[in-house]
């Protein structure tokens, strides 16, 4: 039975890939992405294990945010900032993390705590308390589409 279980498992990583091999090529990818495109800005954050002796580390998260977005955004002087909740898949699920994400973002577009943006994001409760602690003097605002998505999905699918 153990021999069905290790050869499901390297046909499982035949077809989606070693994650632990993956992680491992985030370093690569981030000098890579940064030689390509100037002024990028790319953060991974990884915890040590309890053990000091080891030099494992594990994943938590990371955050990219493209030169040429970052200088696109500034030049076009907008004012707005749309948000979305973003969900891993995968043998390792999870939520991004507003807060830290919001930080980072923060910091490349240069978004103080008087600034005069306007952030649109669907009504999740975490993203709204991040945005509050960290820009509270922004405008903020709802998008009708997940508005009338979860009115939807709450009293029926009648579109009448």
């Amino acid at each position: 039975m153990d021999k069905v279980f290790r050869e499901k498992d390297l046909e499982r990583k035949h077809v989606t890939g070693d994650y632990t091999r993956l992680y491992e090529l985030l370093w690569d990818y981030a000098l890579e992405l940064k030689a390509t495109n100037p002024d990028t800005t790319m953060k991974i954050y990884v915890c040590s294990e309890a053990n000091p002796a080891s030099h494992t580390r594990q994943f938590r998260r990371i955050y990219v945010f493209l030169g040429p977005f970052k200088i696109g955004f500034k030049e076009c002087l907008t004012d707005l900032v749309g948000l979305d909740g973003a969900f891993m898949k995968g043998p390792f699920p999870s939520q991004v993390l507003s807060v830290w994400f919001l930080e980072h973002l923060g910091d490349d577009l240069e978004l103080g705590i008087n600034s005069n943006y306007t952030f649109i994001s669907d009504r999740k409760k975490g993203l709204q308390t991040a945005i509050c602690e960290l820009f509270p003097n922004v405008e903020r605002r709802y998008c009708i589409r997940h508005i009338h998505d979860n009115m939807r999905k709450k009293w029926g699918q009648n579109d009448k």
